[in-house]
């Protein structure tokens, strides 16, 4: 089994954004509660499996949709 990763934002209008552009590319993920040891910022998360990490974020880059390690 991949190694799974989360992405979390600050808002829960950027995880929005995010679900819908990561469908468009076509890239597998899923919508998790944000585990609290993460963040308590944002409810909600994206995870994705490791073969598809960078190409997630690169999109998510390409979109302007902010996610945590943007805003550090």
């Amino acid at each position: 089994m991949p190694a799974e990763f989360v992405i979390s934002f600050q808002s829960t209008h950027d995880v929005i954004k995010a679900k819908k552009e990561l469908q468009r590319a076509c890239i597998a993920h899923e919508i998790i509660p944000t585990p609290k040891k993460f963040s308590s910022e944002c409810g909600m998360s994206v995870k994705v499996e490791a073969p598809v990490l960078d190409q997630a974020q690169e999109i998510l880059r390409l979109k302007g949709v902010r996610y945590k390690s943007d805003l550090l």
